[in-house]
């Protein structure tokens, strides 16, 4: 068993031994950490484990100067949930480590629970995720009309236990000292807040369960309300977005990041093995072996499949084909980049696309030269043979499918500006997009209706032998 003092945790960054135990001040019990729940390193981190024979969550706080005040505010936070009978999880310890240099908060652990968040993931069923969400939006009333509002409003901050959802991280919580309902302004940004966290998929599934909340609130003016929340919605979702893919250009607790005057690399930390790091510090060496599975060998661009510690990838590697070329490229954000940016958007709206795992930019000091964009290999026939095989009758769900995909990119103001057949896999059923190199996030309607009647197009000509295919898909797109 490992021992840690406040300093020694504190030091450790993400590099902290399971299990360990860690004394606290004004009691001779120790408190043993046994999993690690989450962490951000220097300010504070969650752990599963034991303290007096009953397990425990363990919350730490790092930065000095700010102890009192997260301690006080995780304290006030959950009172206040109490108080107007939101179920919370028990307090049962605060204080500090014998050192005073970590505040340390001891929940009750409540098994067996879930994640919100997690318990969303894992099921299928359209009847048991809007009764979940009809189930949240009453708390959420009842929090707005007590004058209570949660700043980091998401599903992973709710557990569930039987039928019963628990609110947790009370650092978060906000209160008015008087209990007066929040403002009008203040429910919409908060409800906003959650809503805009769904996938494009996921919302349509709940998006009218507002009216649940309406119902709790007993709002009067319905109309305001709902259309003013869908403004609310769409800013924060385009933050959201900007933000996350500023996110997914930097180290964090899923990414690393490499950088050096050479080179700049991103790879997926769950996929950062040695295996891993010898091939991206030396990508070429695949390229260069004439035994390679290469699945395309272009002028702009070489695609190979490879495999690395069990997981089979496909690796683009994007060409510099001549002096013009290369000076057209230096300063700009490698092809590489903008296809796992594309990936990283593709993933958090719900829109199918393989994994990305790693990306890397040969540089010298700014000057941008080859790059490569890592991804999950996934098993599927291309969109064309798949219709030119068997009947069509069987395969009317698939082409249902993929006529949703692109009522979703047309919400989203995606155009994808290559929708031949080989870019759209059939993956179990579902339209995997696949080739984001063009890919363009919108601003303007205009410009995206003329990408998108474009990309419609490209994706008709795919159809120009099969009549019968043709028309399917234009009775489904309206497109006739």
């Amino acid at each position: 068993m490992n021992f840690y003092n406040g300093t020694t945790l504190r030091s450790s960054g993400r590099k902290i031994c399971l299990p360990f135990s860690l004394s606290i001040d004004g009691t001779h019990e120790l408190v043993t950490c046994e999993r690690l729940l989450n962490i951000i390193p220097g300010k504070r981190a969650v752990f599963l484990g034991k303290w007096k024979n009953q397990e425990v969550v363990a919350k730490l706080f790092f930065q000095t100067f700010k102890m009192n005040h997260h301690i006080r505010r995780e304290v006030s936070g959950i009172q206040s949930l109490l108080k107007v009978g939101i179920l919370a999880p028990d307090l049962i310890f605060t204080g500090k480590t014998t050192d005073k240099k970590v505040a340390v908060l001891l929940f009750k652990y409540i098994y067996p629970s879930k994640e919100l968040g997690e318990l969303w993931n894992s099921t299928e069923s359209v009847k048991t995720k809007r009764k979940l969400i009809g189930k949240l939006m009453v708390i959420l009333a009842k929090m707005h009309q007590a004058g209570i509002k949660h700043l980091d409003l998401h599903l992973n901050n709710f557990l569930i236990k039987d039928d019963d959802i628990y609110t947790i991280d009370g650092t978060s919580i906000r209160w008015s000292k008087n209990s007066h309902p929040l403002k009008m302004e203040d429910r919409i940004n908060n409800l906003a807040l959650l809503f805009a966290q769904f996938t494009l998929p996921d919302y349509f599934v709940i998006y009218d369960l507002y009216d649940e909340y309406v119902k709790e609130s007993e709002i009067k003016d319905t109309r305001y309300f709902l259309h003013k929340l869908q403004l609310e919605i769409k800013r924060w979702r385009k933050w959201r977005i900007k933000n996350y893919l500023r996110l997914n250009l930097r180290e964090y607790s899923e990414l690393i990041c490499r950088k050096s005057f050479t080179r700049f690399i991103l790879c997926k930390r769950a996929y950062d093995t040695p295996a891993m790091t010898e091939f991206l510090n030396n990508p070429d060496k695949k390229f260069n072996d004439p035994k390679g599975n290469f699945l395309k060998q272009g002028n702009s661009s070489t695609v190979i499949r490879i495999k690395i510690d069990k997981h089979d990838l496909v690796v683009k590697r994007y060409n510099i084909k001549n002096i013009k070329h290369r000076l057209r490229r230096f300063l700009r954000p490698s092809r590489a980049t903008h296809s796992w940016k594309s990936a990283h958007l593709l993933e958090m709206l719900g829109i199918a696309t393989p994994m990305p795992v790693a990306m890397i930019e040969s540089r010298f000091g700014y000057f941008r030269g080859k790059a490569y964009f890592v991804y999950e290999h996934i098993d599927g026939t291309n969109v064309i043979d798949f219709f030119n095989d068997g009947s069509l009758q069987q395969k009317h769900e698939v082409a249902k499918r993929i006529s949703d995909l692109f009522k979703i990119l047309v919400i989203a103001k995606i155009s994808h500006q290559d929708m031949k057949g080989t870019n759209i896999i059939i993956h179990q059923k579902d339209p995997v997009l696949v080739d984001l190199d063009a890919m363009c996030l919108h601003i303007s309607r205009r410009r995206f209706e003329r990408a998108h009647r474009r990309d419609i197009s490209i994706f008709f000509e795919n159809w120009k032998a099969f009549p019968e295919v043709d028309a399917m898909f234009k009775d489904l797109m309206n497109t006739r």
